[in-house]
């Protein structure tokens, strides 16, 4: 999957303001566990639901599936979060993708 830095600096910007300095830092902690398979999907959104507020927790959420470099994890995510309906699986290289991408997405 490509990531797009610009995106990801978005989400980085929008988490830091959700949690703060030192929430963040933790919570990148957590990000990066799951990104590096110490952690699986479950376990990282129950740690989401501790840091994250409701009101932001879904859309931080599913902009982070879309951002995730790899497409199992991805997958693991989208289906822990109980697949949203704004987000769709590519048929050809299986990326996860807002459904107001579709005609944007393009295979890599």
């Amino acid at each position: 999957a490509v990531v797009s830095t610009q995106s990801t600096g978005a989400l980085k910007d929008a988490l830091q303001r959700e949690l703060g300095g030192s929430l963040f830092v933790l919570y990148h902690d957590a990000v990066n566990a799951f990104s590096q398979n110490k952690i699986d999907s479950e376990s990282f959104l129950t740690i989401s639901r501790k840091y994250i507020s409701p009101a932001a927790l879904p859309g931080l959420m599913k902009e982070l599936v879309t951002l995730l470099p790899n497409i199992r994890q991805q997958h693991a995510l989208f289906r822990s979060l109980g697949r949203p309906s704004e987000l769709i699986p590519c048929c050809q290289c299986n990326q996860i993708f807002r459904t107001a991408d579709i005609r944007s997405h393009t295979c890599q």
